[in-house]
């Protein structure tokens, strides 16, 4: 490759035979996807939004925040699942970036955006809503966002141009020659991207991923509400719940690391006072 290094991540090297190979035999994700389905219990998790809003004092939170935060600490916990493929190559990525897509306004006409933050290790609850609410109000804005403007100027260039210019971005991507401000603007150089589709009132869908940019896993959050779930007991009963869906890149984490990560994530979203900081004065679990 032309440079050994990128301004996103770094080279994975100590990687098995069969993990290095993959990439060539799998070149494109569109060949690499595996899709899941995840049902959490929100039974203890809506008790614990109701024990946290009962205080004023706190900034009011919901769901989503709960499972940004619990995805944020999940990629942390669990690195590799924050690893993506560029120039047929494994990459460890340098931070943990969430993109979150936004409607503008709840209509037909609405424009629909994809904003992204950073997420630094040890942000508790208070601190991830904060930037779940700032992506919001940047999507929401009348303000076009940077990848918007970006969009704007080269869909109005010819479509022999524009055609050549998005070949190159992918050749200068696969040799480590993008310039890192294309990367930082762009959604789709991200860790993972959510779209929240129980906002408009609809059921989790399967997405695909992307070719274009890093990105290496895609989740789409269904409404929540009653659902059968079996418990622990082996006892089915209607409870609370909700249905997340994932689209992921198998050549950056085996299915056993996968599996793991998605059980960790699943404990932090039905036990959400173990993301709380001291920062957070949260009110903790339930009392028995």
């Amino acid at each position: 490759m032309f440079l050994r290094d990128r301004p996103d991540g770094t080279r994975v090297k100590d990687l098995p035979r069969l993990r290095r190979i993959m990439p060539f035999i799998m070149p494109r994700r569109a060949e690499a996807v595996v899709y899941f389905e995840q049902r959490l219990d929100l039974t203890a998790t809506q008790d614990y939004l109701a024990r946290w809003n009962a205080d004023p004092a706190r900034p009011r939170l919901t769901l989503f925040h709960i499972l940004l935060a619990a995805i944020a600490r999940t990629l942390h916990d669990r690195p590799r699942m924050n690893r993506f493929i560029a120039g047929r190559r494994v990459w460890q990525r340098n931070a943990v970036e969430i993109a979150v897509s936004v409607i503008k306004a709840k209509d037909d006409d609405a424009k629909l955006t994809v904003v992204k933050k950073d997420f630094p290790p040890g942000l508790g609850l208070i601190a991830t809503r904060a930037r779940v609410e700032d992506n919001t109000a940047t999507g929401r804005s009348a303000n076009p966002t940077p990848s918007e403007r970006e969009v704007d100027v080269v869909t109005r260039l010819p479509r022999a141009v524009l055609s050549f210019l998005v070949g190159l971005q992918r050749w200068a991507d696969h040799w480590n020659l993008l310039p890192a401000s294309l990367i930082r603007q762009d959604p789709l150089y991200s860790s993972l991207m959510v779209t929240n589709l129980g906002s408009i009132g609809i059921d989790a869908a399967w997405h695909h991923l992307y070719e274009h940019g890093t990105l290496s896993i895609f989740l789409a959050v269904g409404k929540a509400g009653p659902m059968p779930l079996v418990d622990a007991d082996g006892v089915l009963a209607v409870r609370p719940g909700v249905i997340l869906r994932y689209a992921f890149d198998e050549r950056i984490a085996d299915g056993f690391y996968a599996a793991r990560s998605l059980d960790l994530l699943q404990g932090l979203v039905q036990e959400p006072w173990r993301l709380e900081t001291a920062d957070d004065a949260g009110p903790g679990a339930a009392e028995s």
